[in-house]
């Protein structure tokens, strides 16, 4: 119980950042905390947990399809219609919120709690992956070098970010490699995502490798084999999933539940995610998504100037005591098929209907039947097919939008401008956020339309 009542009272201390953002479970952002290695490491969970399910999510959703956005700022969201002042709490929250402590943490630690240090690694890694993944080049070699008076961090090359964050992962693996005698003192409760195991978070960080490792693929030549290799050290089950960890209890829910209990209506499911999935009879969709007014299964239709709100929405997959999926057993298993089909390979369908019974089993708690979805052959098996199938297994995550941009699948459509977009493209990147171009002359705008460099 210690790590939930540390949870509680971190959270139940947090600061609301504005009702547009509807993310209200980062610590203040503004104060960093310069505390113990087990506060600093509660802090930085929890406000990563806030940053991989947030406003940066919800957005992704809707672009990717998933879900579309009827009310509120998620109107001119649907439209395509996207401007800098959008992302300046989250920005906040990834950087002064997140990154700042991780970088404390690892700063603090690296020297005598190597098993700190590495979790702090890990976490850095995954936030700057998100900064990165969504704004391309920014900031992070003088991100936090306040003290030594940089001001205006430069905007680094996102494939030196990249490098960056291989290397974090790479240095955090050996730092769990240590015996427990090189730590003065080791994480157990206020580590609420793996209680100080450091064999999961071991396999968690491989398992990130391969992804970031993967998504550079189209830009570095040859990176199939390493990242097969890191599958094969990494996450082999969900029962070691990387999770952020929720509780029905005041601010420790999930943000996607929390945000459909206190924003009916803001967002519905999107019409070509549900009639996918009532195409082939899908046993996630009672998980992932509500019934409509008729008792049945619809989504919003975005060609349409009025999206309609009596339809489906958020499911009980996001109920707020449900944990949230950061790096899991089957994306793993999805990038593996990717590989293997790339490569020719006809063992790739049998690892395409692995990953789809992972996610079943894995949405499902072990209580759907993953036969309808999972039944590929070599015949069927083919880039199109894996990235459609992983879209659907990746519901309300931001890798469904990095894959999205990476190869193109599954296909879709932007909103008409007979409907209201702005844009006639589905943007490919997030505006720069207006509290960092104001103050930084190193912040540069980039149109939406512009691939990041991994991206095609």
């Amino acid at each position: 119980m210690k790590n939930k009542i540390i949870y509680i009272v971190f959270l139940l201390t947090s600061l609301f950042i504005g009702c547009k953002s509807g993310d209200e479970l980062y610590l203040s952002p503004n104060d960093p905390v310069d505390g113990t290695p087990q506060t600093l490491l509660t802090v930085l969970q929890v406000n990563t947990f806030a940053n991989v399910e947030g406003e940066l999510n919800r957005l992704s959703g809707i672009l990717v399809q998933h879900m579309a956005g009827t009310d509120n700022q998620y109107v001119p969201f649907q439209n395509y219609n996207i401007t800098a002042g959008d992302f300046d709490n989250s920005w906040q929250g990834l950087y002064s919120g997140t990154m700042q402590n991780a970088y404390l943490l690892i700063n603090k630690t690296k020297d005598d709690n190597p098993y700190y240090a590495g979790i702090g690694r890990v976490l850095m890694a995954v936030n700057l992956g998100i900064a990165t993944d969504l704004w391309g080049d920014v900031p992070y070699s003088e991100s936090f070098k306040l003290t030594e008076g940089v001001k205006n961090p430069v905007y680094d090359s996102q494939k030196s970010v990249y490098a960056s964050i291989d290397a974090l992962l790479e240095q955090a693996i050996a730092d769990f490699a240590k015996p427990a005698s090189a730590n003065v003192v080791e994480p157990e409760d206020d580590d609420l995502m793996f209680s100080g195991d450091m064999g999961l978070w071991t396999k968690a960080a491989y398992t990130l490798r391969a992804r970031y490792l993967h998504r550079t693929s189209g830009k570095v030549a040859g990176t199939e084999a390493k990242v097969l290799q890191y599958l094969t050290n990494g996450i082999s089950s969900n029962s070691e999933n990387l999770e952020a960890v929720h509780t029905a209890v005041g601010g420790t829910q999930n943000q996607w539940g929390a945000f459909k209990n206190s924003r009916k209506g803001y967002i519905v499911a999107n019409k070509k995610f549900v009639d996918y999935l009532k195409s082939r009879n899908d046993p996630r969709i009672s998980y992932f998504l509500t019934k409509d007014s008729q008792n049945d299964y619809s989504g919003g239709d975005i060609t349409q100037e009025q999206i309609s709100t009596s339809v489906s929405t958020i499911g009980d997959f996001f109920a707020t005591s449900q944990n949230f999926p950061i790096v899991t057993f089957y994306e793993a298993k999805f990038i593996e098929a990717e590989i293997l089909e790339k490569q020719g390979d006809l063992n790739a369908f049998s690892v395409l209907n692995d990953a789809i019974s992972a996610s079943v089993d894995y949405v499902t708690k072990g209580v759907g039947n993953a036969s309808p979805v999972a039944n590929y052959s070599v015949a069927n098996t083919n880039l199109e097919n894996i990235m459609t199938e992983k879209w659907v297994a990746m519901f309300g995550q931001l890798e469904a939008y990095n894959d999205y941009r990476r190869t193109k699948f599954p296909s879709l459509a932007p909103r008409p401008s007979s409907a209201g977009a702005v844009r006639a493209y589905i943007p490919l990147r997030y505006p720069t956020p207006q509290n960092s171009s104001l103050y930084n002359p190193n912040a540069k705008y980039v149109e939406l339309n512009i691939p990041v460099w991994w991206g095609n």
